[in-house]
C-alpha cells in the first residue's frame, strides 16, 4: 500500500542543513532529509534574502534530489525552506533555515 495514495505529500522535509565552502561565501549547498513514510516526486526549495523574507517575497527551484546548491549569495541573512511535491501536490513546507553569509 502507498504511504499516499491519491494525495500530496503529509510530511515535511527536515533537518536542513546548509553545507559551506571555506572561503567561498557566495556558495553553499542546502541540504535536507526526505520526510518520512511519504513517496514523493521531487521538492520545491523556497529561498529569501532579508529583505525579501520582510516584502514576502520568495524565490522557488525545484530539485530533484535531497540537496541543491545555491549560488551568487551576497553578504545577508538568507531564508530557506523546502517542500516535498508528488503527482498530486505540494505537502507542508519545512521549518525555516536561516543562514548568514560573511563579508
Amino acid at each position: 500500500m502507498v504511504a499516499n495514495q491519491n494525495q500530496p505529500p503529509k510530511n515535511k522535509p527536515h533537518n536542513l542543513t546548509v553545507v559551506a565552502m571555506e572561503g567561498c561565501h557566495s556558495f553553499i549547498i542546502l541540504d535536507w532529509a526526505r520526510p518520512l513514510k511519504d513517496d514523493m516526486v521531487s521538492y520545491m526549495v523556497h529561498s529569501a534574502s532579508y529583505d525579501d523574507v520582510l516584502n514576502n517575497r520568495w524565490s522557488s527551484k525545484a530539485s530533484s534530489g535531497t540537496h541543491l546548491p545555491v549560488e551568487n549569495l551576497k553578504p545577508n541573512s538568507y531564508y530557506f525552506k523546502v517542500q516535498a511535491k508528488n503527482v498530486f501536490g505540494l505537502g507542508p513546507v519545512s521549518d525555516t533555515l536561516t543562514y548568514v553569509t560573511e563579508s
